[in-house]
């Protein structure tokens, strides 16, 4: 091949790998280093007795997310502000700020335009934590059925087994359980930084104890409800000196309604 055509050939070359380059370039920038905030409903049937029936329940979750550049691309570190449970029939659940503090905050991969899912996808793929017992595997391992388990723990430093969870109707009194999230997100870049899609993963927990034996006997047992649609989030950007008090003082505007 003689000069001419060889500088020709290299130049097509270029002009073909550009696009390429530069829309891989163009994903990254979908998603850019900084602090973001996030509103997650979650859905999950609560299996009360004696009456034997289910009922609908969702948890409103508002976290902070901190996405930076690391050597495995953009990495989210997040950590809950506060998790909000709807009543279950007459009774309602407080999970106040000690039970909230005791949640692990963890870090996972946040991948832009996914292979299969199309330009302006979001990814961040599922990460098990377990509250209230040290396990060798979190995703898998059984969760602890008695309080005198040792690999049960008090995260929440009460002094009680497990977590700590405020009941409140016909009993009231302290649940105290070992529970287990597997939560990811995938959804699509909207604009402005927003990010809007579905929260997957499960959930599970045990009862291990109880301020009084009815409230034992009678927790309804929880059973995440997989429909897409009842499992939502909205991700927006917001100052990178942002704290949890002052995204749920303003969490109307930031989120918008319901």
């Amino acid at each position: 091949m003689n000069e001419p055509a060889r500088q020709t050939l290299l130049l097509l070359l270029l002009l073909a790998a550009w696009p390429a380059r530069g829309a891989a370039q163009d994903a990254n920038a979908l998603v850019a280093p900084g602090l973001y905030a996030s509103r997650q409903y979650v859905s999950n049937r609560a299996h009360t007795r004696p009456a034997n029936r289910y009922i609908r329940v969702r948890t409103t979750n508002v976290l902070l997310h901190r996405v930076h550049e690391s050597e495995r691309g953009l990495t989210v570190e997040s950590r809950y502000c506060s998790v909000e449970q709807d009543p279950i029939g007459r009774v309602r659940t407080s999970l106040g700020p000690q039970f909230v503090a005791a949640m692990p905050a963890w870090e996972t991969t946040l991948t832009v335009d996914p292979e299969g899912d199309g330009p302006g996808a979001v990814l961040m793929p599922e990460q098990a934590m377990v509250l209230g017992a040290t396990l060798e595997d979190p995703a898998g391992d059984a969760l602890p059925t008695d309080s005198d388990d040792p690999r049960v723990t008090d995260p929440d430093g009460d002094g009680h087994p497990g977590v700590t969870v405020e009941v409140e109707g016909f009993v009231s009194g302290q649940v105290y359980l070992v529970q287990r999230l597997v939560r990811g997100l995938r959804g699509r870049v909207a604009g402005d930084g927003r990010i809007t899609g579905n929260v997957i993963g499960t959930s599970d927990q045990v009862v291990i104890g109880a301020s009084n034996a009815i409230l034992k006997t009678f927790t309804p047992r929880f059973e995440h409800n997989p429909d897409p649609e009842l499992n939502t989030f909205v991700w927006v950007p917001v100052a990178d000196d942002a704290t949890c008090d002052g995204v749920l003082a303003d969490r109307g505007r930031l989120f918008g309604d319901d």
